[in-house]
């Protein structure tokens, strides 16, 4: 019985040095768009983390990546620590909307969302309130809401907390939605055409449960 006893306590005090499992830490990417937020869209290949983007408009449009590359190095003096670009189509002309040659509006439907992330909360928080932008994405986007007599919601009205805008119009024969929002570490912009209002809705609130 001691013996039996004695191994007990040897097992315990192995199972005791082991090594705790821990989380892996949430990103920029594992937030953003997800093929399960956007059903019947595909992914396009103009996204990616922000190196990645950054690295393809050098080789395809320099007045664009000078103009981008100065934005996030602004970015990163606020905090911000990484970023991921995500972009869904219904088809691949759809894609070819957020590529360098790319024009207009695109009719299938397309989903695109810009995930930052912050050294804390306090920077992700301050950001939002400067209301800055990169990749394009920014005051622009509530501007043009406004001027064809889209509706803006801001705040807890949003349903993604309380430092948020998200605005919805129709203009040209195209549907648009908007959402920029700040939650924990992270800042968010969203942008969804030709798409019902539920699945676009649907989605930010998906990229928003992610961020808690």
């Amino acid at each position: 019985m001691a013996r039996i006893f004695v191994g007990l306590v040897a097992v315990l005090a192995l199972a005791g040095c082991a090594p705790t499992a821990h989380a892996k830490p949430v990103s920029a990417q594992s937030i953003a768009l997800q093929p399960g937020d956007v059903a019947g869209l595909q992914g396009c290949d103009t996204g990616g983390d922000m190196q990645m983007v950054l690295s393809k408009e050098k080789s395809i449009d320099k007045f664009l990546y000078d103009q981008n590359a100065t934005e996030w190095e602004q970015w990163k003096a606020q905090g911000a620590t990484e970023a991921y670009f995500a972009v869904y189509g219904r088809t691949a002309a759809d894609c070819g909307v957020f590529s360098a040659t790319g024009n207009g509006a695109p009719h299938g439907g397309l989903m695109a969302g810009l995930v930052v992330k912050f050294k804390d909360t306090s920077a992700s928080a301050r950001n939002y309130r400067l209301a800055s932008t990169l990749l394009g994405f920014g005051p622009r986007d509530i501007t043009f809401i406004k001027l064809v007599g889209g509706v803006i919601t801001t705040g807890s009205d949003t349903g993604l907390g309380p430092q948020s805008v998200i605005g919805t119009a129709s203009a040209v024969g195209s549907t648009y939605y908007f959402a920029f929002w700040q939650n924990n570490a992270f800042d968010s912009f969203f942008i969804a055409y030709d798409l019902p209002a539920f699945e676009a809705q649907g989605a930010a609130e998906n990229i928003n449960q992610r961020m808690i």
